[in-house]
């Protein structure tokens, strides 16, 4: 048996030899980058010069196309080439970060295997580094030693892993490896967990962990859900399965096929670093409102979800704030949805009072016929749709009649009128049968012009038709209620951001969605702050797409919202296979703090499991006078400084509260504010909204405010839960006169308590 001198030797020198690949490789590439630069450069100029020239003439224009074409294929290769160079510079620092030795049945001697986050082949073309996607990869991630299998395109490969060891190599250089099992503490992950965070989320491709794998690489469920605790992973996972689509499907999509829905653009730049690290370009990026609301008929303004939800936060109580709190959950409903559909079916079914179309007494359509053609053979349509086909076909018959009465109108006027010539004939008479016509036409043309926001008002203003369509869903007082708020929203153009996914699937619903077929994958992170109407529009927009859907209902921070489970989140996609998968492992923050953050949930709907990583446990301060808030967040926040974490959020839990105590703070430490605005999220200490705080991390959170006054209601705790489960090492809760309630169910002993400034020790 090798001694641990021998066998550092022996990776030391395997180390050399691939890092001479690498360069080799990489210089390689570096000069037929050069050139390809060059080629681009005159094919520009060339195209450039003899443009003009070119579109003179149909031969010309012919090769122009063909520059143009072979240009696009140039910079097509100059962008391929500027990515290869990308992934082996970053090899070149860490090529690999494990290796398997793995023995297939059959086999004599055991394959090492070194894995890292690109392949990498030598001279002959044998592979020296597996991508971590690769089907061989897996074993690492779902195998200890001893039995183990993958599956590839020749089918299930089983063997015995014999060897599992891993490495941390920076710089090119082997700092340490040892060889490793599958454990949840084990020492790389101890490390890579311990670290401090920056203003970037991180690819996790050295620490997946097996339940994480499984996600990642299913492929067996075109839609799958995710419902993990807070610090689980989602998110990078969520990134990481994109990353793996794109190595599988490399033939067939690339990242411009693959859209993100995140809660905002910080976040979207938090995430942004990812799938680069990985080697891959950033996805697509952008909240569902921005998809939407461009989309919605012209004039047609919409609230911002933040607004909505700065709203909800801060209302004063007053009978017209409590109209649109009720207002919003009623609209987020389940019965809700019921109500539109069966409203939707209810103008669908009715149709239109078809007539007779008939021309000078002719029969050209019979009204039997139209209804036939709108309920069966073009049923398969949406209402506004299915007229539109009617009136094509309308004119289509109409066609060979209006021809046939113009010709007999002329024949007539011929020989009425002999002194006028062909050409006067012609002209009168198709004037003549135009107007005869223009009714009829005026009528056809009618059947589409639906305006699906007046059918919706309608809906509302119309009493008896809505409690009709609510079928005893909602008490008589609340319907009414309902009704005349959404009544005062649609008598303006300005919608609040509750009516935005009812009135946009209604819409749909009538005239047709707009199709996305071009996404290939989506992902829909925080999924438990979407309704049912969201997920129906997402069911409709993405036809082609596979989707991953990614939430934890205890994070659910809207206080008025109806809380989709992600049991109905799955029904709405029950025809495309789902998958849920359920993550309890946290991974984010110290044990201390995940047993406190814990043990605020009075039943949490995804109980979450900390790793063994040790750390101070969070601090409850009671800062005697109210003034005092300030100085106490600025001190604390100066000492976290000078212990070197960077990485620091104060959360507020509201925009206005945020605003109030900055403007305070800023004089007294290092801090900045972050708005709905702000698109980048810098390093250093920041103060941040509640709901901006979703799905980021920081080395240390200040909970500015916990007192009654701020957290009051049962409502308001998942955003308590939320804004404590970003800290990853630090966590430190602030509060003034009363604590607040939610706090009460927490073990004293989960916690440390101090004051602020220090009270002196009491005197036995």
């Amino acid at each position: 048996m090798a001694t641990k001198t021998e066998d550092r030797r022996y990776e030391e020198t395997h180390l050399a030899m691939v890092l001479q690949v690498i360069k080799e490789e990489l210089a390689a590439k570096k000069a037929f980058f050069t050139r390809l630069k060059a080629l681009l450069q005159q094919e520009r100029k060339n195209v450039w010069e003899d443009g003009p020239r070119l579109a003179d003439s149909f031969a010309s224009a012919v090769n122009l196309t063909q520059q143009l074409s072979g240009l696009r294929n140039t910079e097509l290769s100059v962008e391929y080439n500027r990515r290869a160079i990308y992934k082996l510079q970053k090899m070149l620092k860490t090529p690999y970060f494990a290796r398997i030795d793995f023995r297939e049945d059959g086999t004599p001697t055991a394959e090492e295997i070194y894995i890292g986050l690109s392949t990498l082949l030598d001279a002959e073309g044998r592979p020296l580094i597996y991508d971590w996607r690769a089907p061989v990869s897996s074993m690492f991630y779902d195998y200890e030693l001893g039995p183990a299998e993958y599956r590839c395109e020749a089918g299930v490969i089983r063997g015995e892993i014999t060897r599992k060891r891993q490495y941390k190599i920076e710089n090119g250089r082997l700092v340490y490896m040892f060889d490793c099992n599958i454990k949840i503490d084990d020492e790389i992950l101890q490390e890579i967990l311990s670290q401090h965070s920056d203003e970037k989320m991180r690819a996790i491709v050295t620490s997946i962990q097996r339940e994480q794998n499984r996600v990642i690489r299913n492929e067996d469920h075109p839609v799958v859900l995710v419902q993990g605790t807070a610090g689980s992973g989602k998110t990078s996972i969520a990134l990481h399965r994109a990353a793996y689509y794109l190595y599988k499907e490399r033939d067939r999509i690339t990242s411009k096929n693959i859209l993100i829905f995140s809660p905002n653009q910080l976040f979207a730049d938090y995430i942004s670093n990812v799938l680069p690290e990985l080697g891959e370009e950033m996805a697509l990026c952008t909240t569902f409102q921005d998809l939407v609301a461009p989309l919605l008929p012209s004039g047609l303004t919409v609230e911002d979800r933040h607004n909505q939800l700065e709203f909800t936060l801060t209302t004063d109580g007053s009978a017209e704030d409590r109209l649109r709190e009720e207002k919003i959950y009623l609209q987020t409903t389940p019965e809700f949805l019921a109500l539109i559909d069966d409203y939707q079916k209810y103008l669908t079914t009715r149709g239109l009072p078809f007539p007779d179309l008939q021309l000078e007494g002719e029969m050209v359509l019979r009204k039997e016929e139209l209804r036939a053609l709108y309920d069966d053979y073009y049923g398969y349509l949406p209402l506004k749709k299915r007229l539109v086909q009617l009136q094509r076909r309308a004119f289509y018959l109409l066609r060979p009649v209006t021809a046939r009465k113009i010709k007999e109108y002329a024949q007539h006027l011929a020989e009425e009128n002999p002194q006028l010539t062909a050409a006067e004939i012609k002209a009168r008479s198709r004037l003549a049968i135009r107007k005869k016509l223009q009714p009829l036409y005026t009528a056809i043309r009618a059947w589409s012009e639906l305006d699906s926001l007046q059918l919706y008002r309608e809906l509302f203003a119309n009493r008896e038709l809505l409690a009709q369509m609510a079928a005893g869903r909602f008490p008589p007082a609340t319907l009414n209620r309902l009704r005349q708020a959404v009544l005062k929203t649609f008598s303006t153009n300005h919608l609040f951001y509750e009516d935005l996914a009812p009135f946009f699937y209604f819409r749909g619903k009538i005239e047709g969605f707009p199709k996305f077929p071009e996404i290939k994958h989506l992902i829909i992170d925080e999924a438990q702050d979407y309704t049912l109407f969201h997920y129906r529009i997402i069911q409709e927009l993405f036809p082609a797409a596979t989707l991953t859907i990614l939430g934890d209902p205890n994070q659910t921070i809207h206080p008025r919202q109806y809380r989709s489970s992600f049991a109905e989140i799955e029904a709405v996609f029950t025809g495309r296979n789902p998958q849920t998968f359920t993550l309890n492992k946290s991974y984010r923050s110290t044990r201390e703090i995940t047993a406190f953050t814990h043990a605020l949930l009075p039943e949490p709907a995804v109980a979450a499991e900390a790793i063994n990583r040790p750390g101070p446990k969070p601090v409850l301060t009671r800062v005697l006078v109210p003034e005092l808030l300030i100085p106490a967040l600025a001190d604390r926040i100066r000492a976290l400084n000078a212990t070197g974490y960077s990485s620091l959020a104060v959360i507020g839990k509201t925009a206005r509260e945020c605003q109030a105590v900055y403007e305070k703070l800023k004089a007294l430490a290092p801090i900045r504010l972050l708005t709905k605005e702000e698109k980048t999220l810098a390093g250093g200490p920041v103060i941040i909204p509640s709901y901006l705080a979703k799905g980021l991390e920081f080395d240390a959170v200040l909970i500015c405010d916990c007192s009654r006054a701020v957290y009051r209601t049962p409502e308001e705790l998942p955003i308590l839960y939320t804004v404590c489960t970003r800290a990853l090492h630090r966590l430190y809760l602030y509060y003034t006169g009363e604590l607040s309630p939610l706090l009460a169910r927490v073990n004293p002993d989960l916690y440390t308590r101090s004051s602020y400034p220090e009270e002196p020790p009491r005197e036995d």
